[in-house]
């Protein structure tokens, strides 16, 4: 039976962190088998208590990023694989980590392995629903096709990359740094030999980043298994809304230069992005989409779609703009300070001159 490190970062993670832990000791792995490494931003609502209770190994991180945070605590992980998960994760059954591990083998040609949907539970808050259906918590993201899960409209494969091979049980599936979702967390099983092998500093560790390093290398395998994994992301529609806006700007406008996968490349997805826009300012593009996945699946919360686009359309162009804005700012105080030294070393020439007269 292989080790397993599970990785968390915690901020203030609340009563979702307690159900998270006791999913995972709940496992009929072996626990003797599995160390859950937290890095804490400073909690102060009992989310260390809550680790100490259920002997998770507690490291102090200052990253002051999800992400960062990540890569503390892989430093102290020593599991043969390594389970990346969030604190708003839930394992749904007793079973889950076994059949992970065992869906990752022991081939070499696969990389990592993770859960094909996220659970959907009837008795979850709306907007948890509403995410669970969708397969991502970003309707850009699923619009541009780059969801790591799939989505409750249909059945079969559309999470990209090359199908290689389908059962019962599994896809198994290549991606390339071209085709690559957005993978690597929520139940993201790897083998950590493989991790170490890409960027994973505090300053260069983003969870799908690290894994389009290692397809950069050369394309990987991997094996998606018909499992799913709870994910409690959703509280309600406007501090959703702030969450993916400080999202926006300190994962990817602050930190844009350390990135490496992009979402959205200039040039290859312009079009797309203006689909998006015109999709949903329309309104009726998304109430199209919401009216086809409830004759799928009967739940309300698919009309949470429309409302969505729209607030994710205002939340990224808000950030965008505001982005660009500072940008300008900062040109025109360089060109000020330039202009300035210019003048500076100008003048003494000029008194210089004056004064041979």
């Amino acid at each position: 039976m292989k080790t397993v490190s599970v990785i968390i970062a915690t901020f203030n993670a609340g009563e979702v962190f307690k159900e998270y832990l006791e999913s995972i000791r709940d496992q009929d792995y072996d626990q003797k088998k599995i160390e859950i490494v937290v890095a804490d931003g400073g909690s102060t609502d009992g989310t260390l208590d809550l680790a100490k209770e259920y002997g998770c190994i507690i490291v102090s991180e200052k990253t002051g990023s999800p992400e960062g945070a990540k890569a503390v605590a892989l430093k102290k992980a020593t599991g043969e694989l390594v389970l990346v998960g969030d604190a708003d994760n839930i394992w749904p059954k007793k079973t889950w980590l076994r059949e992970m591990v065992k869906g990752l083998g022991d081939d070499s040609l696969v990389l990592a392995v993770y859960p094909w949907r996220y659970t959907y539970r009837v008795k979850d808050s709306l907007m948890n629903r509403y995410f669970a259906l969708l397969g991502a918590n970003d309707p850009v993201v699923w619009f541009l096709g780059k969801a790591d899960r799939q989505s409750y409209l249909s059945d079969e494969w559309s999470l990209g990359g090359r199908l290689v091979k389908e059962t019962k049980k599994y896809f198994r599936v290549e991606y390339d740094k071209d085709n690559l979702p957005t993978v690597g967390a929520n139940g993201f099983l790897i083998w950590r030999k493989d991790l170490l092998k890409a960027k994973v500093s505090e300053k260069d560790y983003f969870h799908i980043d690290v894994i389009f390093d290692l397809v950069s290398q050369k394309p990987r395998q991997f094996v998606v298994l018909k499992l799913d994994v709870i994910h409690k992301t959703g509280t309600d529609f406007i501090s959703f809304l702030k969450k993916r806006s400080r999202y926006m700007r300190e994962l990817y406008l602050r930190d844009n230069s350390r990135r490496r996968y992009f979402i959205y490349k200039p040039g290859r997805d312009n079009w797309k992005i203006i689909l998006f826009c015109l999709y949903s300012l329309s309104v009726v593009g998304p109430t199209v989409t919401a009216i086809g996945g409830y004759m799928k699946k009967r739940d309300l919360a698919w009309f949470v779609h429309p409302v969505m686009c729209m607030g994710m359309l205002v939340v990224y162009g808000y950030q965008l703009v505001i982005s660009l804005v500072f940008r300008l700012r900062i040109t025109e105080r360089w060109s000020s300070h330039r202009k300035l030294a210019a003048g500076q070393t100008w003048q003494p020439l000029t008194m210089l001159r004056k004064f041979k007269k």
